[in-house]
């Protein structure tokens, strides 16, 4: 497996997704252009493949390029994409894009669908930790409390989904989640950990500070790295969406796009909920990109550069505020995608306990320092992560079942009447 990269994507240069009824015929043309075939992973709940393992993908490119109709449209690809300040296209984007010319020429008003497996692009996975030590965790005594205090039914009967690396047991949280698999939990007694380790025990206890009675339904799609694939989350999405979830939290994603397109694997896979499922994701850390050194972060990343899942439509994206209640430095901005924002600076929660091995890595995932430090279960963390997480919470708390609907309390987030008490939760106004 080869991991390419674009001008801001970051994809697996050797795997393709594919629509199930277009999957017979797109097989039947790759074979045709000489690309060998790997493992293909058939996923009914998505209606997608992931074609893996393709091989002879540059000399069924060439293929395509000695085409007298294709080649040309091939190299008016490449001049679009360099636009976009793209200079070296990947032999599987021209192959993608080779085939749907194939397609169009061969059964007029039809359209393949087909895409790429995304990684997530900016630094591996999702909370704030650029280079130079902004953002990363640090250890402290204090305990944890509920938002509301002496009110611990908040949440009763209320599922959330929680995408994310694998869970922590740590103790304040036992008893709230649900892990299908034992094998999806660290073990609590191998002592030496990654930052991204407590990545979803902070998560889900941002979630629970909120709504204390709320079931955490928990589904690892990052490893212990941060990384992870677009197929592998969407898998774990379909099966959430299977149980019924009233909300679902991703705090993972910073996926951007050479071509500023959805990925269409996530895009498909969030379709798989009902309407009365809320669906809340963490905006990109980019909101400060500018200042940091073009060795930490892609050239072509923006402070307002749109990331997925967040920019999705039917999806509620997610920045943050900092402590003073202004729109956090590292938050996307301007950014109408982002719905809702929420404090995501100075926040305590739930973290691993042992030695965290701290790295502040560049753009290319290059190991600039590191150092370990010793945490008792609980961290001081930021970043729009856990901010989505506080709304997650917040959604989760108001919500009653047979009642009261998450897409109800949503909505009135959105739209808060004056009268309401503050929640400290704010419709994004400030950054359009």
């Amino acid at each position: 497996m080869g991991i390419a990269y674009g001008r801001v994507e970051r994809f697996n240069d050797d795997q393709l997704v594919v629509a199930l009824p277009d999957l017979p015929v797109v097989t039947k043309t790759l074979d045709s252009f000489g690309v060998r075939l790997g493992p293909i992973d058939r996923n009914a709940a998505l209606g997608l493949a992931l074609v893996a393992d393709l091989g002879n993908v540059g000399a069924a490119v060439r293929t395509l390029q000695e085409d007298a109709d294709i080649g040309p449209e091939l190299e008016r690809f490449k001049t679009e994409r360099a636009r976009f300040g793209v200079p070296d296209v990947a032999d599987l984007d021209l192959l993608v894009e080779g085939i749907r010319l194939q397609f169009a020429r061969s059964f007029p008003g039809w359209k393949v669908t087909i895409g790429k497996n995304y990684r997530p692009s900016v630094v591996k996975g999702y909370p704030h930790v650029f280079g130079g030590g902004d953002g990363a965790p640090e250890p402290t005594d204090a305990s944890l409390e509920p938002a509301s205090p002496g009110n611990s039914e908040l949440g009763r009967g209320v599922r959330v989904g929680l995408l994310d690396t694998r869970m922590f047991p740590n103790p304040w949280l036992t008893g709230h989640y649900i892990d299908p698999r034992r094998s999806d939990l660290l073990d609590p007694g191998q002592g030496s950990y990654t930052v991204f380790d407590g990545h979803c025990a902070f998560v889900g206890s941002c979630i629970l500070q909120q709504a204390p009675a709320a079931e955490l339904h928990v589904r690892p799609v990052l490893d212990s790295a941060g990384d992870g694939s677009a197929w592998d989350a969407a898998v774990a999405i379909a099966e959430v969406a299977g149980t019924g979830v009233d909300v679902v939290n991703l705090s993972f994603g910073e996926v951007f796009t050479d071509d500023n397109s959805a990925p269409m694997v996530l895009e498909t896979a969030v379709k798989q909920f009902s309407h009365e499922t809320v669906v809340v994701a963490a905006a990109g850390n980019n909101g400060d990109v500018n200042e940091l050194s073009p060795t930490l972060v892609h050239q072509g990343v923006r402070p307002n550069s749109a990331s997925y899942p967040a920019a999705l439509v039917d999806v509620v994206g997610v920045g943050a505020l900092d402590q003073s209640g202004k729109l956090a430095a590292f938050t996307p901005d301007p950014a109408p995608w982002i719905a809702l924002l929420a404090p995501g600076v100075g926040l305590t929660g739930a973290f691993v306990q042992g030695m965290v091995n701290i790295e502040h890595m560049d753009k290319n995932g290059k190991i600039l320092d590191s150092k370990l430090v010793s945490f008792a279960g609980t961290a001081v963390w930021e970043g729009c992560s856990f901010a989505a997480g506080v709304v997650s919470g917040a959604i989760a708390a108001r919500t009653v079942p047979g009642r009261r609907s998450a897409r109800q309390v949503l909505e009135e987030l959105l739209n808060p009447d004056p009268g309401t008490p503050e929640s400290g939760i704010l419709p994004n106004k400030l950054n359009i």
